[in-house]
């Protein structure tokens, strides 16, 4: 990957603008699969089995789509039963101007999370591999489209690492409202 495009330092530190809250409000709304208002373990684990089954996956790929999953959910939770938003969001503040930045932090974060959407494990996410993320973490997949043209800036008609990694960091340090990657996790909520 190009070093200059992921860069988390090109960024500058994050103020936490109202605009930022309301697009990690929306990451933890897609991924609190029961709506309850808690992130459980249950929410990562019914992603998992989600991708799975939409990618048709089974052996080495399926464990590793779980255990990607479940990383992610013992970095949120910290060790809790449940993380309420105020909780993951004190949680992504501790680490977006710190930890977050430290070299391959983000790398790693950003490619486990590729790594899960290209379900057949050949580097690129395609259109439809896209369309089964929206729907594993309850989007509508109909609005994939226009979110998976604004990732593919060179138009090839596939996600790149590169494209997903600048697009997920981008999500991560911006506070841009005007950037074409703040409906990374699916269209905000207009309230």
């Amino acid at each position: 990957m190009d070093p200059q495009v992921m860069d988390p330092h090109k960024y500058p530190e994050v103020t936490f603008s109202d605009f930022w809250v309301k697009k990690y409000k929306t990451c933890f709304d897609h991924i609190n699969t029961s709506g309850d208002g808690f992130l459980k373990r249950g929410d990562f684990q019914e992603h998992a089995k989600k991708m799975i089954a939409l990618g048709c996956l089974s052996g080495e790929r399926a464990e590793k789509i779980q255990q990607l999953r479940l990383h992610s959910w013992e970095v949120i939770s910290h060790g809790q039963d449940k993380v309420t938003f105020d909780e993951f969001l004190a949680s992504m503040k501790d680490g977006i101007n710190g930890s977050f930045r430290e070299p391959g932090v983000q790398d790693k974060h950003s490619l486990s999370w590729f790594e899960c959407i290209d379900s057949d494990g050949d580097g690129i996410i395609s259109q439809a591999e896209h369309e089964a993320f929206f729907e594993c973490i309850g989007i509508d997949k109909s609005l994939s489209p226009a979110v998976f043209e604004k990732i593919d800036t060179n138009h090839d008609h596939k996600i790149s690492r590169e494209e997903f990694c600048q697009a997920f960091m981008d999500f991560t340090f911006g506070e841009d409202p005007t950037s074409p990657y703040k409906d990374f996790f699916g269209p905000m909520d207009p309230s």
